[in-house]
């Protein structure tokens, strides 16, 4: 009962209606296993170059828009309720609810840190975001729900509730997909604070949770409501915070597995809570990029140390290989360079020493300098030729040319056809020269231009 009495009063502001659950997909699910698989399947990248990508990590899982216009009637509210306590509530009461509300921001912002975002006041009451992150100790499945296709376009034209339960007699023609995440992208806590809390009225709220399904996001708005029913009068936005962190997926079945889906409309929704509202063949392949985004965040700001030189550092001075093992930037650099200049660079392998993967072109590109990378890649160029049996130099301008059956060819930069064998210009149906015919010759051409120019 007082859950309910809780519930009632901040409806006041922000009232729980029926809303529309997330939009069915107009596509075939299968396509999004394969791009889904695609995302998981794709390696962390580790070698600096998506450094600008990590800092708007969260960004499309927050929906500010969304939630500040759903808080929007909260304010217009509270404004016309802040005129009325100034008239009949006693004057210290409010003063001792703004102060309490200072401190508890104050201490949130000690507690959570970049994690807090304090906006810009709402109708004169404090107004601000707190990310929730979810500690997966050893990751997270998530199994995505599908419907099958004709399924999904019965489901656009048949809103009433009977269509509803026909699809719960159906679940046994859904298909799912299911996948393993480090991390799970943030829910997000938003507050607009009364003048009468933490007094008399829980503050107003909005959670966002975009890969959520509605429903399971309700569930956790009405927990919240609970939780200040339990401890009327105190501040409550912490214990808020600290229960959707540690217990908010138990509380929703999620203890061993979390199951989104299938896209399903539904129609019993709360207004306080944003969710997934996109298809999962959309926010499936979403949240890999985002797992495999963070961990290569949590990558660059984590200690490691280098077996080369033993000195730790962050792992943005460090370099992950294909074969996983790390090693930082200057150690890297300067054995690649090392090998570079001595002419060994088949030896440009993995430091480990009992590992041989080779170092990859991108890599080496930014180990080395411009003039570095272009003395390996001719080295490597050359090489690579003088494996080719069909592969000669052209005797004037020393081009690579492939020889044809007849042990010929022509220069692709001076057009000069000549025999692979004596390097002499072709002569078909002739042997080549032996070198004492070839010297003849020689002395030959000699003595005929000594006597044109002396005779």
């Amino acid at each position: 009962m007082a859950a309910a009495s809780v519930a009632a009063t901040t409806s006041r502001a922000v009232e729980p209606n029926r809303n529309a659950s997330p939009e069915p997909s107009s596509q075939a699910p299968s396509s999004s296993s394969s791009r889904a698989a695609e995302a998981e399947a794709g390696p962390v990248s580790c070698d600096g170059g998506a450094e600008e990508d990590v800092l708007h990590l969260d960004s499309p899982w927050v929906a500010a828009a969304e939630a500040d216009s759903r808080l929007e009637e909260a304010a217009m509210a509270a404004a016309g309720f802040r005129l009325c306590a100034e008239n009949e509530a006693e004057a210290d009461e409010i003063r001792d609810n703004l102060q309490r509300q200072d401190d508890e921001l104050m201490a949130l912002e000690a507690i959570y840190g970049d994690d807090l975002a304090v906006l810009e006041n709402k109708g004169g009451l404090r107004h601000f975001q707190i990310y929730i992150r979810y500690e997966l100790q050893n990751g997270a499945e998530v199994c995505a729900r599908f419907s099958p296709v004709n399924r999904i376009g019965e489901d656009r034209g048949c809103p009433d509730d009977d269509c509803i339960e026909q699809h719960e007699e159906d679940k046994g023609d859904d298909f799912s997909y299911s996948c393993n995440f480090e991390h799970l992208p943030p829910l997000i806590l938003t507050c607009l604070l009364p003048q009468s809390y933490p007094s008399k009225e829980p503050p107003y709220f909005t959670v966002t949770a975009k890969w959520m399904d509605g429903p399971n996001v309700s569930q956790l708005c009405e927990m919240l409501d609970t939780i200040w029913a339990e401890l009327p009068g105190e501040e409550v936005v912490y214990r808020w915070v600290e229960w959707i962190h540690t217990s908010s997926l138990p509380h929703l079945g999620f203890d061993n597995k979390i199951t989104l889906g299938p896209d399903i409309p539904t129609h019993k929704g709360d207004n306080r809570a944003i969710s997934r509202s996109l298809s999962l063949e959309s926010v499936i392949p979403s949240m890999l990029s985002y797992s495999s985004k963070k961990c290569y965040q949590v990558f660059l700001e984590d200690l490691h140390m280098c077996v080369i030189c033993l000195n730790q550092s962050k792992g943005s001075n460090f370099i992950k290989l294909p074969c996983q093992h790390l090693f930082c930037v200057k150690c890297m650099e300067t054995l690649c360079r090392m090998h570079v200049k001595d002419g060994t660079f088949f030896q440009l392998v993995c430091p480990d020493t009992k590992c041989n993967v080779s170092i990859p072109p991108y890599l080496l590109k930014r180990l080395l300098g411009e003039e570095e990378f272009e003395r390996w890649d001719k080295l490597t160029l050359e090489k690579a030729l003088d494996s080719m049996s069909d592969v000669v130099q052209c005797p004037r301008c020393a081009i690579s040319c492939l020889e044809d059956e007849d042990s010929n060819a022509q220069c692709p930069k001076c057009c000069f056809v000549f025999c692979s064998v004596c390097k002499d210009p072709r002569h078909p149906g002739k042997l080549c020269l032996t070198l004492e015919e070839k010297l003849q010759r020689q002395q030959v051409e000699i003595h005929l231009k000594y006597l044109m120019l002396y005779v």
